[in-house]
């Protein structure tokens, strides 16, 4: 199946997928494919299986790469590009997040994002969301460029993207938790002892 990130944990990633029939289903960190970790963001498409039972469960999930879907729309160039991250350096506030671009028939690149730290405890993201961000940027930008491809760039992950990033999560509506009222217990009272 199809579907969207509709919300997740950042400490977990585990959430919530709306499929394409409008179903919500769950899905567990340990179901999702472990390279696709770093680019799972809420608005993300996925494909997933649907496992049987009560409740809806997703398993084997992972980011879904089939540009034809016209319900699932791509922000990326015409031509298809892979981008995968491959580590970070740090320098005091700065880190700098490395990616390596590929495409079919073509050597690979090289392209760098960087992001001030700091912004990520200001706006309460987990720096885990860097890599994931950082790819959506430079996606836009790639886009941008009308399918010219540079053999390297460098760009920066702004306060406006991460600000971008915190309106779009979608908080899941929680029910009140009610206790259930605990049953009277008639009090056991001991006989009197006669002296």
């Amino acid at each position: 199946m199809i579907g969207r990130i509709k919300n997740m944990s950042a400490s977990s990633r585990s959430g919530f997928i709306q499929a394409e029939n409008g179903q919500t289903v769950y899905f567990a960190g340990s179901e999702v494919w472990e390279h696709d970790f770093p680019f799972l963001t809420v608005g993300q498409a996925v494909s997933f299986e649907l496992q049987s039972g009560h409740w809806p469960k997703a398993s084997n999930v992972h980011l879904f790469e089939d540009r034809h879907m016209p319900h699932i729309p791509d922000n990326r160039p015409l031509a298809a590009i892979q981008l995968r991250f491959v580590g970070f350096d740090q320098d005091q506030q700065t880190r700098s997040f490395r990616f390596h671009a590929t495409v079919a028939g073509e050597e690979t690149r090289d392209y760098v994002v960087t992001a001030d730290v700091r912004l990520f405890q200001k706006h309460h993201v987990g720096i885990q969301e860097g890599p994931a961000l950082c790819a959506r940027v430079l996606l836009a930008q790639l886009a941008a460029a009308n399918d010219h491809r540079p053999r390297s760039m460098r760009a920066v992950l702004s306060e406006k993207d991460l600000i971008a990033h915190v309106a779009s999560r979608v908080v899941a509506v929680r029910k009140p938790f009610r206790r259930r009222p605990r049953p009277v217990r008639p009090q056991f009272q001991r006989p009197a002892s006669s002296a």
